[in-house]
């Protein structure tokens, strides 16, 4: 059996009365941190030119002529306050001040980070200038969770099944999660074949080989949504409200099942002034 997808994205332009370039800098020394992927976020800053000569007062007029720009990736799992001194561990990433803006790529997804432009002196002590927001990224594997926590069984999400056209429509609520349940059991025991997926269990309907084939091949695939907006935003995807976490992420995950599926996504700002939309678009076909 072999299985392909086909993600695509297209983002709606909002509509302004006048149409106008954006600015290089909004006058304030700031950072913002976003996820991407289980293994990439996206950094943007902006350092003003009083920010520049403030530091340039206080630690002398060649300091950034001396020094080395770096973005320092602090790795803040668990850790309810951070100082900028507490993180589990850190790496530095050197790069270019005028940049603007990054892509970081880390190795253990899963977890939640904090970042910090500024720079690495002559001395080697590290001398942060622009200090993000933390961002949690999803993890890059197969989960084991198998609770109600991300099956979100309800009427909503039977609504999401029959726009995906899966095979559990016409079924209650209580059906959808016991055919879901078996097909997740199914691929424990498939994966965990594989120490890297993570799983231990294994069924037991599945354990031997099927006798009538001595090569046998099963595989199947789920969809992971995630984004980030304002935390205090209010945000649906399909009509379906989502609960965001402090940082303003989100994330969800359905099945995946053959044909196409639609999953409109829409953040409105809490005075409900500001709108912003997003058509995702994904489509998959098996060949057997």
């Amino acid at each position: 059996m072999t299985s392909s997808g086909q993600l695509n994205q297209d983002n709606k332009k909002a509509d302004f009365s006048q149409t106008a370039s954006l600015p290089q800098g909004y006058g304030n020394t700031e950072g913002t941190l976003l996820p991407r992927d289980p293994n990439w976020m996206f950094i943007y800053w902006e350092i003003t030119d009083a920010s520049r000569n403030n530091l340039r007062k206080e630690h002398g007029q060649d300091l950034f002529d001396k020094s080395r720009p770096v973005i320092r990736v602090h790795d803040v799992t668990g850790i309810e306050r951070f100082d900028g001194a507490n993180s589990n561990r850190y790496f530095d990433i050197p790069i270019m001040l005028d940049a603007r803006n990054w892509y970081i790529n880390v190795q253990d997804s899963g977890k939640c980070y904090c970042c910090e432009v500024g720079l690495v002196l002559p001395d080697g002590k590290f001398l942060g200038i622009v200090r993000t927001n933390s961002v949690s990224l999803p993890s890059g594997r197969v989960s084991d969770v198998t609770d109600e926590k991300w099956m979100s069984i309800s009427s909503d999400f039977d609504k999401l099944l029959q726009l995906s056209g899966v095979e559990y429509i016409g079924k209650g609520s209580g059906e959808v999660a016991k055919s879901l349940a078996q097909r997740w059991e199914m691929l424990r025991a498939v994966f965990s074949r594989a120490a890297s997926w993570g799983i231990s269990s294994i069924s037991s309907h599945v354990r031997e080989k099927p006798q009538e084939k001595k090569f046998w091949l099963v595989a199947d695939c789920e969809l992971i949504l995630y984004g980030a907006t304002e935390p205090d935003a209010f945000v649906t995807v399909a009509g379906r409200k989502v609960t965001l976490n402090p940082d303003g992420t989100f994330s969800m995950r359905f099945a995946l099942p053959d044909g196409n599926m639609d999953l409109p996504i829409k953040a409105v700002s809490r005075d409900e002034s500001d709108t912003r939309k997003i058509e995702m678009k994904v489509s998959r076909a098996t060949n057997t």
